[in-house]
């Protein structure tokens, strides 16, 4: 851990202990002569000795006894505790609610397991064990410890990797490589041979403090490393609020820089064909002798072809997706099958020619008799994309109003 990390822990809890309240007067002198320990941490009432017991113990400041090594004021060694009940305390009565016997580290009970890390109660019933570095990272192991007996060391709520400035937490790769090597350190120390076994790794940076309410902080990644039956281990219900605002900043510069592309293209159609109103159906039809011997643009959905170069069509955002959309219908001379692409749709460049009929276009047959605004058809580009956002799919109506003048910017 960091050296500025306050040694008692690093998830240390800001409020200290106040003294035991309604023991008797005897036990209040054997208590104002040790310092106040953290939340967690019970003093002795025989001696400046503390131990570490979880929210059923130590938050309900239950009386204990402890006899053993005690080293910086925290039982350390093969020692003995004895929980004693509050309410026959009281009483001026000691009757022991629970007994721990055997080895203490840093004043937390862990029975007869090997461990000469360092060990640190947290709040409530969780406890911490040092256990080295991960790449860069310090690992520490958080342990729920049970209500009564020894902390069960191989027994994990997830491994927290402290990670130091300059940690490219946004790096989805690396986060993942720390996380399968921590999940092999857990492997290594605490074999199985469950099928299936799963160990929670999250990332923080120093130091760690608590937030106003004692919690820990928010982890800056979080992810199970999966080991399913011999499979390969891999991290799943991963989240990393770093790396998705990085994905999501790309994904808005590559949006904006496509929506440029797309507008240049748009800009650069119309200087060459020489635009000089974008239009749709409805406005052609509306008034087809306004436009008449000027170049205009439409963007057209094909409806029919009533012969090998006249179509029947209609607007391509009928939806009114861009604010213009509607199912007027207009015909096409000049076109053919392939004007239009896979969508049916396409950017089409011409001449109004007024209202005409199908039949004065060379239609015969059923059709001939369909009459509308004609477009004598002199460009045309497929749509590649619905309602042609290939070619509209930015903000047209910040520099072009459909049916008005419009100009080409350079």
């Amino acid at each position: 851990m960091p050296s500025s990390m306050p040694m008692r822990s690093p998830f240390a809890a800001q409020t200290l202990r106040t003294a035991w309240r309604g023991l008797p007067a005897l036990a209040l002198v054997c208590l104002a002569q040790v310092p106040v320990q953290a939340a967690e941490f019970v003093t002795s009432l025989d001696s400046q000795c503390a131990v570490w017991g979880p929210w059923s113990l130590g938050d309900d400041k239950q009386p204990v006894r402890y006899q053993g090594p005690c080293v910086k004021g925290k039982a350390d060694g093969k020692g003995k505790a004895v929980w004693l009940n509050p309410y026959r305390f009281k009483e001026g009565k000691e009757e022991a609610d629970d007994t721990w016997e055997g080895n203490f580290r840093q004043g937390v009970f862990i029975g007869d397991q090997p461990f000469k890390g360092r060990l640190d109660g947290w709040r409530s019933n969780l406890v911490l064990s040092e256990r080295g570095k991960v790449g860069e990272a310090q690992a520490w192991w958080v342990h729920r410890g049970p209500s009564k007996g020894a902390v069960n060391l191989c027994e994990l709520e997830h491994v927290a990797l402290v990670v130091p400035d300059g940690f490219k937490v946004e790096d989805d790769q690396l986060v993942h490589a720390r996380m399968l090597a921590a999940q092999q350190t857990v492997v290594a120390a605490c074999p199985s041979n469950a099928p299936f076994r799963a160990v929670n790794v999250e990332l923080w940076r120093a130091p760690l403090t608590p937030d106003a309410k004692g919690q820990e902080p928010q982890a800056l990644a979080k992810g199970a490393v999966v080991l399913d039956n011999g499979k390969p281990a891999e991290v799943r219900a991963y989240r990393n609020d770093a790396s998705a605002a990085v994905r999501q900043k790309q994904a808005d510069a590559e949006r904006t820089a496509k929506r440029e592309q797309v507008r240049q293209a748009f800009h650069r159609l119309s200087a060459d064909q020489q635009v000089q109103a974008w239009l749709t159906t409805s406005q052609a039809e509306k008034d087809p002798f306004k436009w008449q011997g000027k170049t205009v643009a439409l963007t057209v959905k094909l409806e029919r072809m009533l012969s090998p170069t006249v179509a029947w069509v209609t607007d391509a955002d009928r939806g009114g997706y861009y604010g213009y959309g509607g199912y007027t219908p207009m015909l096409l001379k000049g076109v053919s099958s392939d004007t239009f692409g896979k969508l049916d749709t396409a950017v089409v460049i011409g001449h109004i020619d007024g209202r005409k009929r199908a039949a004065d276009l060379g239609v015969s047959g059923s059709s001939d008799g369909i009459e509308a605004t004609t477009l004598n058809v002199t460009h045309t580009r497929p749509c590649e994309q619905r309602q042609c956002m290939d070619w509209l799919g930015w903000d047209v109506r910040k520099e072009m109003t459909w049916g008005e003048p419009f100009k080409a910017a350079p």
